[in-house]
């Protein structure tokens, strides 16, 4: 991924492709972690050296147009309650996922800056926010997965990804053998369905945080799960993550019976 490619002002269905699966650059088991010197939002720095030969550090990447960090953020929470004094935790700011009018893709460190205050403010979130340059340097050296995480090691090699950060049970299992000394005994998490299902009961409030511009981008590049975040909307008084859930369930049984019925009329 190249620098002039990183901040669209769109989202396409090709970017939708491409934050589906890690891609080959994406560090992996026994990889260093990248080196990286961030802002953060107190006014202060972090570099990887900070946690080398300290203790293992959870990298979670995110951002506050993305209904994934969105649906991540309390499974994180709950994790860091039961970790966060052995293993270190960091939340790195990247490009808005789906931008729009309210949070556009950042021009300046100080404008990302601003969007990581935001998103560090709307989940209060209790562990180091930081924020990558402009370019993404870190995001792309990590393949630029909107909301995936990196467990790295007190040398600072990677010890097990997951593409989404939503993947509790996955990143517990996860923490629990390092937090042992041990490396876990899978190497990543590649779950995708319940994840992305939960999120979508996340869609409708978040692409409203954005503004109209995402909403409109989202229904055109994945018109699936747009109407997802509006049948969510309709189930309350379920939490966000089983409305969107239920919402996948009744579009997926809808269509299931659209096709049927096409299929019998065909034959």
């Amino acid at each position: 991924m190249h620098a002039g490619d990183y901040r669209y002002e769109h989202f396409t269905t090709k970017r939708l492709l491409q934050d589906i699966r890690f891609g080959r650059s994406a560090p992996r088991q026994g990889d260093a972690l990248p080196e990286f010197d961030l802002a953060t939002t107190d006014g202060g720095r972090v570099n990887k050296t900070d946690f080398v030969g300290d203790r293992p550090l959870l990298l979670i990447l995110g951002s506050i147009t993305c209904p994934m960090t969105a649906s991540a953020m309390p499974a994180l929470k709950r994790l860091y309650a039961q970790f966060g004094e052995q293993i270190a935790f960091l939340m790195v700011n990247v490009r808005e996922a789906h931008p729009g009018e309210n949070f556009p893709q950042p021009g300046t460190v100080e404008d990302k800056l601003e969007h990581a205050r935001a998103l560090g403010d709307m989940y209060e979130i209790p562990w180091t926010v930081a924020v990558d340059d402009v370019d993404g340097t870190l995001h792309r050296a990590l393949n630029g997965k909107p909301n995936a995480a990196f467990l790295a090691d007190r040398e600072g090699k990677v010890v097990f990804r997951a593409l989404w950060a939503r993947d509790e049970g996955g990143l517990r299992r996860a923490l629990e053998s390092v937090s042992r000394g041990e490396s876990p005994v899978k190497r990543e998490s590649r779950a995708m369905l319940l994840p992305v299902a939960r999120a979508m009961g996340h869609v409708h409030r978040v692409m409203g945080i954005a503004g109209p511009r995402a909403r409109r981008d989202l229904l055109l590049a994945g018109t699936a799960m747009a109407l997802a975040g509006m049948v969510a909307t309709a189930l309350r008084p379920l939490s966000p993550d089983w409305r969107g859930v239920a919402a996948s369930a009744v579009l997926g049984v809808a269509t299931a019976a659209e096709v049927g019925s096409v299929a019998l009329w065909i034959l």
